[in-house]
């Protein structure tokens, strides 16, 4: 007796029952990158050997990166992964029962026909028997009378049910349409190729209702954050939103999911560069080490950046929209016409197509060989005369001037187009900061369908302390920018990401956050058309001498600010003395009275307090000596 059973329990022990797992994903790590899905289920056990089957997993999953964990009492043995489909037996259930719905109706809709036809053809002779009455002569008025009111009343009980059949008849073919539908969709499931995670397990005693876990890396999905920067008054700190688009298309929708954006990026390799030694007059190449910068077991996608320029005037072109072709995902060009974007991994061969776009431009793609690519785009006449006007307004982009050199790393406030104000209140999130990343857990749960749609989410807010200085370059550009300088702005942990620009709930335009490695950050709110100044050549200063062989001329220029607003400012001002690189020219008596002087590039600053509805008044004056054969044109405008 003792062996029979021993041998029951050794049998059980080699035979692994299959077990189909209904799992659901519970929780999201949504790298720059990728995302970890963790999905949770319930499990019961018999004594033995088992086979859990979780289905209904992302296609797009690393089989390296598959964890299980329960604290149940069993062994788990083993962890494999195969390819599937969606169709599961709850799904063929619902195939058998719509069947059985539909051959049901199809019995029904038969009847009715039938019915339908029998009262045609008793119509039919309704109408045949008013025609032979109408023809026999000898008939009694009032058997005639008679007749005609027997048919007038079976007539119209004929018609009414010929009417309710045809409604039943119609409702019950439609019934049919639905259930066709529904079998589509379920049928269309049948190509689609999703994972099942196997899990053999052993358990050396029943376990009942135990909770397991199962976490893996997904492609196809990340986020990249957004800012919106919001200036109220020039004597208070920027409103800064901190914001996240979510995108993902691994194949499994993520349904009230506990998601938490990470700042880490898995595709990004985390071994430092080392230097090799170099001899002189012999290549010192490191492309190996750019090659395999994004070397890791997940599979690097790659990140493309380059410039846009127009052909016409070889100048590089602000506010271009670079798009992933046949996605939601893009980017736009910063004030230098440069742009940068992370190319999610194993995009469709017809995605992998940069399309660029502006206005008055005609639009150009690029397929992605290569992680730079620059792009010549040509003028649109045509476009340029249309304005289509698509549910905002569309507004003139002036052209920007180029920004001084000592502000570095800051947002372009390029004017893109005019868009309605919209507030949004951030979601409930506690941060965490690990030793080389920064995390935001959502605290209510969020969905995020897999489309491939970008859903946008607000995690938190700040004000962040700034100074405030108006900066103008008259020489070139008379209309005066506003900046907003952050010191220390490391500690915000900002990432380059897209940022919307406003000033007391005006929308400027959007550019991108390029980050620097500088102590200051510096924003660029655009023009403050409540500042004005103006450069005048001063006539009465002007003068021309011959003295020998040499000629000299005398220049002077009066620079006129004026503050009409109602708060003071800080004004820049920049102009700047010529050079000489001819020994026979000389550049003398240059005056700039409280300017700060660069003698060897020429530039000259003017820092100002300018309190409200006053104006200030700088000057500068220089002579150049030359060689009274030569020609000195004044290239000072």
């Amino acid at each position: 007796m003792k062996q029979i059973i021993l041998l029951c329990f050794v049998t059980q022990l080699l035979w692994a029952q299959s077990t189909p797992v209904q799992s659901t994903v519970q929780q999201v790590t949504v790298f720059l990158n990728g995302a970890q899905i963790t999905r949770s289920a319930k499990i019961s056990l018999p004594i033995g050997k088992s086979e859990l089957v979780f289905k209904g997993i992302s296609p797009q999953i690393n089989k390296q990166s598959i964890q299980v964990k329960s604290e149940g009492n069993f062994t788990i043995l083993s962890v494999a992964h195969q390819l599937g489909n969606l169709l599961d037996k709850t799904q063929q259930d619902e195939i058998t029962k719509i069947e059985t719905q539909k051959r049901q109706i199809e019995d029904k809709l038969n009847l009715e026909k039938t019915h339908l036809l029998l009262f045609k053809r008793e119509e039919d002779m309704l109408l045949k028997n008013q025609v032979v009455g109408g023809q026999q002569s000898g008939m009694k008025v009032a058997d005639l009378k008679e007749s005609i009111d027997y048919q007038r009343q079976r007539m119209q009980e004929v018609l009414l049910k010929k009417l309710e059949l045809e409604k039943n008849i119609q409702k019950l073919e439609n019934d049919t349409k639905n259930l066709n539908q529904q079998l589509t969709e379920i049928n269309a499931k049948k190509d689609v190729q999703m994972s099942e995670i196997i899990v053999s397990v052993l358990a050396k005693e029943a376990v009942s209702n135990t909770p397991v876990s199962i976490a893996y890396f997904v492609k196809n999905a990340g986020w990249t954050p957004t800012y919106d920067f919001r200036v109220e008054k020039l004597n208070q700190p920027i409103n800064i939103s901190y914001k996240a688009n979510v995108f993902q298309y691994s194949g499994e929708d993520w349904k009230d999911v506990k998601l938490t954006l990470s700042t880490a990026n898995p595709y990004k390799s985390g071994t430092a560069p080392v230097l090799q030694k170099w001899v002189f007059g012999q290549p010192n190449d490191y492309s190996d080490y750019y090659e395999n910068i994004n070397a890791n077991p997940y599979e690097s996608p790659s990140e493309v950046q380059g410039k846009v320029i127009s052909k016409t005037d070889k100048q590089p072109v602000p506010g271009v929209l670079v798009q992933l072709k046949n996605t939601n995902l893009g980017t736009s060009t910063d004030m230098n016409g440069n742009y940068k974007l992370s190319i999610p991994p194993n995009l469709a061969l017809h995605q992998k197509v940069l399309v660029f776009s502006a206005v008055g431009m005609k639009s150009a793609e690029a397929t992605i060989i290569s992680t730079h690519i620059n792009i010549t785009l040509n003028e649109d006449v045509q476009k340029l005369e249309e304005v289509v006007v698509t549910g905002y307004a569309k507004v003139a982009s002036d052209k920007i001037t180029a920004p001084p050199p000592y502000l570095q790393g800051r947002i372009a406030g390029v004017s893109i187009s005019r868009e309605s104000e919209q507030r949004t209140v951030p979601l409930d999130i506690t941060e965490n900061n690990a030793p080389t990343s920064q995390s935001f857990e959502i605290l209510i749960p969020y969905t995020v369908p897999s489309d491939g749609k970008v859903y946008t989410a607000e995690i938190k807010q700040e004000n962040i302390p700034a100074v405030f200085e108006h900066f103008v370059v008259p020489k070139i550009d008379t209309d005066v920018f506003l900046y907003a300088h952050i010191i220390d702005w490391e500690k915000y942990k900002f990432l380059e990401g897209e940022a919307s620009l406003f000033v007391e709930n005006t929308f400027l335009g959007k550019s991108n956050l390029n980050l620097s490695n500088r102590d200051t950050l510096s924003l660029s709110f655009g023009r403050d058309k409540n500042v004005i100044v103006n450069r005048t050549k001063l006539k009465s200063y002007q003068k021309k001498q011959f003295i020998g062989s040499s000629k000299i001329e005398q220049f002077s220029y009066e620079i006129v600010a004026r503050n009409t607003k109602n708060e003071s400012i800080n004004l820049l001002i920049e102009d700047q003395f010529p050079t000489s690189a001819n020994k026979e020219v000389s550049i003398d008596d240059k005056e700039a009275p409280e300017a700060e002087i660069n003698t060897e590039t020429g530039k000259i600053k003017w820092r100002i307090n300018l309190a409200p509805n006053k104006e200030h008044k700088v000057f500068l004056k220089y002579t150049i000596k030359s060689p009274k054969s030569g020609l000195v044109v004044d290239t000072s405008y």
